[in-house]
């Protein structure tokens, strides 16, 4: 038999009933409530009273039913740290129903009914949990929370956390509860106080990090505020499905803060990137233009070098309507790029990043079933060949820039701590847009598996690093864990955290192949040694364009086609305009005329025209400058083109 040795008062203080009083008692009244009490124990129970305590007597449980009922328990808990409840309040009663005396799942059968908000069972259960063990501080907790927040019973609530307190100083579920009663009572300088004893009992506890933010907030000290959620997202721990709401909610509110701060620091971070982009004039002996654009994919900003497009200038394009307080981001990540490649110019290591003809072909027959699929489909091979283009091409673009591009942004964080906000706020909603596309139903039909799995595994890849950076305040990554490109993903991030530290200037081109390697891509493109001089290092001209010194003198008609060409984008949708771009690619693969004047080439796209040579090639250039800026078509007629630009945007 085992026996439960309980003082009288505190088998009734559990409901919140006054003890009976012991003077003149009916001994065997009070039997009978102590044994209705206790109804939950093996059967048969002895009760006797002795003095002012009470004493059960139940028989223990076979250790075959024992055995079974830990195995249960066990089962029933993994059901509810995965958040399916239903389940787990099955398998717990079962448990019991074999051992009745094992409070651990009695206990742990209660949290499940507080969380779908069943306060009946969850209170019956823990106050039954209590009559038999009434040291279980954490039913004491359990039980003080649901009396406060379901019931609002403040008072008795407080009571069972000091006793919860009196039997471990050092629980930081009971401290951290404190805390709360404290902020609901209006006291959040008592509560911070609270809260750190329980962060200092229990590091990993979020619960007490969030709590101390809220007050922190509700003070008006927000910065204090943010820096509380900043340690929950280091130290904090998400314990199962159910604390994944708090992190939820913090981060929204950490979102919110920063925000605040994005807005504050503007001015700021404005001052803070002039001096940065003063510097990388200096280092790079160009000066640097920057102005907004409009992107046709989901580019925040994109950086034409100097060297690489024949300029006396860097040209830094922003994405058109990207939130003012965030364009320092922006801006500090295209001029860190030119950091980059400035010093590996410095020291003869700059190489050019190619895809040629050759890499294409390369590309294009490891995804050659793939395509004959498309064909199958109904789609014509002049779309299917322009659409496989821009995917490698897409592909090869990514694959050059997101070792790179972890590399800049970790250099931000650590060297511009006033960006942090809009750091924060800008790869966010870059991070969110790449998923989005990542995982369109379309897209992933339409795309090749090579293609897809290897955009896959590089997005993943960054959405742990930022996950990494931020320290947990983020949790982009968690959307890649779904697909079977993230163990990849964390190959890719693992291996760039081996190297990344000990780069020298040019040593990122090296990761670049490292993870070509990996993702079996290496033949893709070709590197091209960078010239000491300030040559353009861009990818070869087109063919057609076999006399640059005519083109050149061509220049001033050049302006009055773009015009004509301007005034009819205007009235197209960028998919109009990128089919019509990509025709004439295609087109002057066989080579265009453009000395000759004479209107002698036609488009599907345009059925009802003919073009001259020329016209054509103004049609490519002003297209793949509106739905890909930056895109090198190897044709110098920049200059012709922003004459015309800034003609047009006045009206001219």
């Amino acid at each position: 038999m085992k026996i439960l040795r309980l003082k009288i008062n505190e088998i009734f203080e559990l409901n919140g009933e006054a003890p009976p009083s012991l003077e003149g008692i009916d001994v065997n009244a009070l039997i009978k409530i102590v044994l209705k009490k206790f109804g939950f124990l093996p059967q048969p129970t002895i009760v006797s009273i002795e003095d002012d305590e009470v004493v059960v007597q139940y028989p223990e449980e076979s250790d075959v039913a024992q055995a079974e009922a830990e195995r249960l328990s066990a089962r029933a808990a993994k059901r509810a740290a995965q958040g399916d409840y239903k389940k787990a309040i099955g398998v717990y009663k079962r448990a019991l129903e074999h051992q009745p005396s094992l409070h651990a799942a009695r206990r742990d059968l209660a949290m499940v009914y507080y969380e779908i908000g069943d306060t009946e069972n969850a209170s019956n259960h823990l106050i039954e949990v209590l009559r038999a063990t009434p040291d279980d501080v954490w039913s004491l907790v359990v039980l003080a929370n649901l009396y406060i927040q379901q019931i609002g019973n403040i008072e008795t609530g407080r009571k069972l956390l000091q006793k919860a307190a009196q039997l471990d100083p050092n629980d930081s579920w009971a401290l951290n509860s404190l805390a709360a009663v404290e902020m609901k009572q209006g006291s959040p300088e008592k509560a911070i106080d609270l809260f750190e004893q329980s962060i200092a009992a229990n590091p990993e506890n979020a619960n007490p990090y969030y709590g101390e933010a809220v007050a922190f907030e509700s003070m008006g000290e927000n910065d204090k505020a943010l820096r509380a959620l900043s340690r929950l997202f280091a130290k904090g721990k998400i314990q199962d499905s159910r604390s994944e709401g708090l992190f939820n909610e913090a981060r929204r509110m950490f979102k919110q803060f920063q925000s605040e701060q994005a807005i504050r620091n503007e001015s700021d971070a404005f001052k803070c990137i002039q001096r940065y982009r003063t510097s990388l004039e200096s280092l790079s002996g160009y000066p640097i233009r920057i102005q907004e654009t409009d992107f046709s994919d989901n580019v925040g900003a994109r950086i034409e070098m100097a060297w690489r497009h024949g300029r006396e200038y860097h040209l830094i394009n922003t994405r058109r309507g990207f939130p003012k307080d965030l364009l320092s981001h922006l801006e500090a990540h295209e001029l860190t790029h030119l950091k980059f490649e400035s010093e590996a110019r410095s020291i003869g290591k700059n190489l050019s990043f190619v895809t040629s003809q050759n890499t294409r072909g390369v590309a294009i027959n490891s995804i050659s079933n793939e395509m004959s699929k498309l064909a199958k489909k109904g789609y014509s091979e002049q779309s299917i060949s322009q659409a496989v283009r821009g995917m490698i091409d897409g592909l090869c673009g990514f694959l050059y820039n997101c070792p790179v591009d972890m590399l800049i942004e970790r250099h931000i964080h650590k060297e511009f701590n006033i960006l942090h906000p809009a750091q924060y706020l800008s790869t966010s909603v870059l991070a969110a847009e790449a998923w989005i596309s990542c995982s369109d139903p379309k897209i992933q039909i339409l795309t090749p598996r090579k293609i897809m799995r290897a955009s896959l595994a590089m997005n993943g890849a960054y959405s742990i690093f930022l996950d990494d950076l931020f320290q947990g305040a983020t949790a982009f990554s968690e959307n890649y864990k779904k697909t079977d490109a993230f163990e990849m993903a964390q190959k890719l991030y693992n291996h760039w955290q081996s190297r990344s530290d000990s780069l020298t200037p040019g040593d990122e081109y090296e990761l670049v192949d490292d993870w070509a390697d990996m993702l079996k891509l290496k033949d893709w493109y070709e590197w091209h040694l960078d010239s000491e001089e300030h040559d353009i290092t861009a990818k070869p001209v087109l063919e057609g364009t076999t006399n640059p010194e005519l083109l050149k003198e061509k220049n001033p008609a050049a302006v009055f086609y773009f015009m004509d060409v301007l005034r009819r984008f205007d009235m197209l949708t960028n998919d109009k305009i990128r089919d019509i771009a990509f025709e004439v690619g295609v087109v002057g693969m066989n080579g265009l005329d453009y000395s000759d004047p004479e209107k002698k080439y036609k488009l599907k796209a345009l059925p009802d025209e003919t073009f001259s040579g020329l016209f054509l090639m103004c049609l490519m250039y002003a297209g793949f400058q509106r739905i890909a800026p930056g895109e090198d078509c190897g044709m110098d007629l920049h200059d012709a083109y922003l004459t015309a630009l800034q003609m047009h945007q006045h009206g001219e």
